[in-house]
């Protein structure tokens, strides 16, 4: 009997060269996320992988077979191979992962709406929000109210976490964490390194040092901070133009299930996202208006964002503030 050879196969283990490293893999996902050819600067952009380490990747991915060049000369760009074998494995294996966070946020965000009272803001901090996390580690959850309701509501939503069979579901181990006005004054750890919103107001404008002289925030610091978030997105979508169709089937979902006030302000997202250009879009997200102003309280991108995408926006954002 002959030894195994240890060397990879083309033929019968494909994967071992197109997933085998960590870049691969993320420009991989790019490139079926967006479903169009980019050039290495795009895909640089995206993936927050340097230059050369693009083209490195690239030149890897190419004698997979799964990428290819498109176009000639200065206007070269890079595509992943819809006719490639193995695409639609790929296509289906990066829609699940981006399925499963999609899922697990809704139904994180489907048990705070049923508390009673509800928080002023729930986020995700830790190594989870920061895209550190390894397997095993906890999905770690701070709950925002007043003091006289905070204990309450957070022991009313661990219990509800643990009756919901979330964590089995998606094998993950949930930690909550109750927080007052007096924490975040504090600089509470759950801000530091990044945090990834679920529910309600962003807690950076209760904490200390982006409040009004009478320690709460005033209609013209939230406005400005709209206004800031704003020009983030705009900045994101011109990055990442998939975000405006994910967030329009993610809102057909939401306004069809949706019976509340809420859906009212759904709708009109929902117009303006299949009615508006690229550029009337980004522009809007910039624009002063009232109508403006009034719908950036709702902005309905946060839930459907993928990681790179979050990476990016906290990138713009510190970037806007510097």
């Amino acid at each position: 009997m002959r030894p195994v050879s240890s060397s990879d196969s083309a033929l019968k283990t494909p994967l071992n060269e197109i997933l085998g490293y960590p870049g691969n893999v993320r420009i991989l996902r790019s490139m079926i996320e967006r479903q169009n050819a980019m050039s290495y600067s795009e895909l640089a952009e995206r993936t927050d992988i340097s230059l050369p380490g693009v083209h490195k990747v690239v030149n890897r991915l190419l004698k997979t077979g799964i990428i290819a060049y498109r176009g000639s000369g200065k206007r070269q760009l890079i595509a992943a191979r819809e006719e490639h074998p193995l695409f639609e494995a790929l296509s289906g294996l990066f829609h699940a992962e981006k399925e499963r966070v999609e899922s697990l946020h809704a139904a994180i965000k489907q048990e705070i709406g049923k508390l009673n009272p509800q928080p002023l803001s729930a986020w995700m901090y830790g190594k989870t929000a920061q895209g550190k996390d390894q397997y095993g580690d906890p999905l770690q959850i701070a709950l925002f109210g007043k003091l006289i309701s905070i204990d309450p509501v957070t022991d009313q939503f661990k219990e509800r976490m643990a009756e919901s069979g979330i964590e089995s579901k998606y094998d993950i181990t949930i930690q909550i964490t109750g927080i007052t006005q007096a924490d975040l004054d504090e600089n509470h750890i759950t801000l530091h390194e990044g945090y990834e919103m679920l529910w309600g107001v962003d807690p950076i404008f209760f904490a200390e040092g982006r409040r009004g002289t009478t320690g709460l925030t005033t209609h013209a610091e939230l406005d400005l901070q709209s206004l800031q978030a704003g020009k983030a997105w705009a900045k994101l979508i011109k990055i990442y133009p998939e975000i405006i169709r994910r967030t329009i089937r993610h809102l057909e979902k939401q306004v069809s299930e949706t019976e509340s006030g809420v859906k009212g302000e759904l709708t009109e997202w929902k117009h303006l996202l299949e009615s508006a250009s690229l550029q009337r879009l980004a522009k809007f997200l910039e624009s002063e208006d009232e109508k403006a102003v009034r719908l950036r309280q709702s902005t309905p991108f946060w839930q459907i964002i993928t990681e790179d995408e979050r990476e990016k926006l906290q990138s713009i954002i510190e970037s806007l503030a510097s």
